[in-house]
């Protein structure tokens, strides 16, 4: 277990130039005592989490509290993440922050800490289905605005805009989303905020009016009201094991006339560089797919690899460090009996020219 002190931050001198918001004593009251805040991650020594309890530790400096930060050796050991929520509610802290392993697991306890009048704050996938009132917010990110920034960045490109152009209404071109599934709700949200950004920023485009359509998948079908010039296809493996999801990627790069791929999560990023011969077909100089456009989803060392190498694109990140700075706020707020609501954390796009920036390396995570 790790404690925080509101003095630990000294060493954290990179985390000053991030714009995490500064709340004032009067916005955030500790009524002149020390908060003691616990937070217990899904994987202690993920590098995500650890990201996340930095933005924590700097909030806890800020407002004056403490914080604990626990969590499991790895995600799957529920019963450990049990137990360590148990010891937390025993200790009678003024709030909980949590990133439930499984939540049927926790009802009980989740229970108990409503009944002490403990409030739970969910952070990143937060406590999903909690049926007992005991988590009042969550800080995360809103994945469908982040599969917007994706679009945008991407569709911005003047290199992209030439390409996708160049769609005929008998040879239209193609943009193809690799999604793991259809019913994850992460990913789902991450497909329709693509999609949605996606047809607002094609359909901006000169002569693209109307003559983008949406198709692959029902979930998303969509037909154009003019004579199709562009289409966005979704493509779906039939199962999310590694061997589906890389056969799907071929199925994609074998289109006619593909001009982009949104690979929207890191399976789909890894399906789709084990379908590209660990990525050397996308090389922009001389692979044979040199003039796709490829964007991804989180991080991994592969993906962080394929941007600086220049085989993708580029990639929106998730921001742990404003997930757990903010969820320290919502405790604060939650303890002291003030409304709270859910936050979104945000999400930053990153490429070849942007990722070794203090402000963006701090985000990216294996």
């Amino acid at each position: 277990m790790k404690k925080f002190l509101s003095v630990f931050l000294c060493g954290l001198m990179v985390l000053s130039i991030m714009a995490a918001p500064v709340f004032s004593a009067e916005e955030v009251n500790t009524s002149g005592k020390e908060m003691d805040i616990r937070i217990i991650s899904k994987s202690f020594n993920n590098q995500f989490y650890q990201a996340a309890f930095k933005g924590a530790a700097d909030a806890a400096a800020k407002l004056g509290v403490k914080i604990t930060t626990n969590g499991p050796d790895v995600e799957t050991n529920t019963s450990q993440q049990v137990e360590q929520v148990k010891a937390a509610v025993n200790a009678k802290p003024d709030a909980i922050v949590l990133a439930a392993c499984d939540t049927a697991s926790l009802e009980e306890t989740l229970d108990s800490a409503k009944e002490a009048g403990i409030p739970v704050i969910g952070f990143d996938s937060g406590v999903p289905g909690d049926t007992t009132g005991a988590v009042l917010a969550t800080a995360a990110t809103d994945n469908g605005k982040a599969g917007g920034n994706v679009a945008a960045n991407l569709i911005a490109d003047p290199g992209f805009q030439k390409a996708i152009l160049k769609g005929t209404e008998k040879a239209p071109t193609v943009l193809a989303i690799l999604a793991q599934d259809a019913t994850s709700g992460s990913i789902v949200l991450r497909v329709d905020g693509f999609i949605a950004q996606a047809l607002a920023s094609l359909e901006a485009l000169e002569g693209l009016k109307g003559a983008v359509s949406v198709s692959g998948q029902e979930k998303w079908t969509k037909p154009s009201a003019n004579p199709e010039k562009v289409k966005i296809v979704v493509v779906v493996p039939p199962s999310s094991s590694a061997a589906d999801i890389q056969a799907a990627s071929k199925t994609i790069f074998a289109m006619d006339n593909l001009v982009g791929v949104f690979a929207a999560n890191q399976d789909a990023v890894n399906g789709v560089i084990s379908a590209t011969n660990d990525g050397t077909d996308l090389d922009r100089a001389d692979g044979i797919y040199k003039d796709i456009f490829v964007v991804g989803f989180d991080s991994g060392t592969s993906q962080r690899e394929a941007i600086k190498d220049g085989q993708f694109f580029g990639s929106v990140t998730q921001d742990p460090y404003q997930m757990g700075y903010q969820a320290v706020v919502l405790a604060v707020r939650a303890a002291n009996k003030e409304p709270v609501s859910d936050i979104d954390t945000g999400s930053k796009w990153y490429n070849a020219k942007n990722i070794d920036n203090e402000d963006i390396a701090i985000l990216l995570y294996d």
